[in-house]
């Protein structure tokens, strides 16, 4: 288990230079690079607005609709 998690803080590490050697090469990678972050950075940012949007009204009670009434 403690040379998975060596492993796996390692390669995060080494992550970066790999993405700029991959980025140098050619600027069509370069470009689909850019455009992979954007779209995971705007999906991420959505998903998470999201997920706060419904912890909060999960504590608020704000929200959402009320019951319908038994009289009318």
């Amino acid at each position: 288990m403690q040379s998975l998690l060596s492993e796996l803080l390692q390669s995060i590490v080494a992550m970066p230079s790999r993405f700029v050697d991959v980025a140098l090469n050619d600027p069509l990678a370069a470009l689909m690079l850019v455009v992979g972050a954007v779209i995971t950075t705007a999906s991420v940012a959505v998903f998470g607005y999201l997920s706060l949007g419904a912890v909060l009204s999960l504590f608020t009670g704000s929200g959402g609709r009320s019951p319908p009434q038994a009289g009318q």
